[in-house]
């Protein structure tokens, strides 16, 4: 009996221990947990890189403050003249030069001519469509009808929008001129007239990401009453002076 009892033990010992070797190699042979994570990395130091550091541009909620004229971002008004000039078969504007009325605007031509329009008319033309190199909208407050807009040649045109009675504009002195205007939500439209009666507008409205002032010039053209627009791009100038990234 006890003989009996001895090798049940033994067996029961024996098949621990095969139980115990067995699990023993499974886990030697488990695939691998995951790694424990990396150190955290400090962030790198701002001056590590003096190159990388460049200065954001500057972001505006409104179309206010002082803006700087991006060329290469804006239209070439000479060659939005030309192209419509081709367009509409190249339509003299008095006789010798050639040219087109964009809008009543003389365009091209030379002066001296039969109907044609003279040196002043020209400049002043120009004058009427070229983009500033700079400018800057001013607004005493939010609901006041008054928004005053001055460029690099210290000219002041000064935009109401209330729909009051304007002064005359001084053919000689171009340095001051009240001009009618509205809101179109948050962007600011002018209604003018160009220099020989055409009808014309502004419309500046701020880039989506607050960063550049859009200024579309609106013109009329010929008789079909196709529209013709010139768009310039302004860069926000920051309080120091400079425009970003500069």
């Amino acid at each position: 009996m006890k003989a009996h009892i001895s090798s049940i033990l033994l067996a029961f010992g024996f098949s621990c221990a095969a139980a115990l070797t067995v699990a023993g190699s499974t886990r030697a042979q488990a695939p691998p947990g995951p790694l424990p994570g990396a150190p955290p990395q400090a962030p790198p130091s701002s001056t590590a890189n003096p190159q990388n550091q460049q200065t954001r541009a500057e972001t505006r909620t409104s179309i206010f403050g002082q803006w700087k004229l991006n060329r290469d971002e804006s239209d070439d008004p000479r060659k939005k003249m030309e192209d419509a000039r081709g367009n509409s078969g190249g339509g003299r504007a008095g006789g010798g030069g050639g040219g087109v009325r964009i809008g009543g605007f003389p365009i091209g031509g030379h002066s001296g001519n039969r109907g044609g329009e003279g040196d002043e008319d020209r400049q002043r033309t120009q004058s009427e469509i070229a983009p500033a190199n700079s400018l800057t909208l001013k607004q005493k407050s939010s609901n006041d009808p008054e928004v005053d807009l001055t460029d690099d040649q210290n000219r002041k045109r000064v935009l109401f929008t209330d729909g009051r009675k304007l002064q005359k504009p001084d053919s000689k002195d171009d340095s001051y001129q009240e001009t009618a205007a509205h809101w179109d939500g948050s962007r600011l439209v002018t209604d003018e007239k160009g220099p020989r009666g055409g009808k014309m507008s502004r419309t500046f409205e701020l880039s989506y990401d607050g960063t550049q002032l859009f200024e579309t010039l609106r013109l009329t053209t010929g008789r079909s009453g196709m529209p013709l627009d010139v768009r310039y791009v302004y860069d926000a100038v920051s309080s120091s002076g400079t425009p970003p990234n500069q």
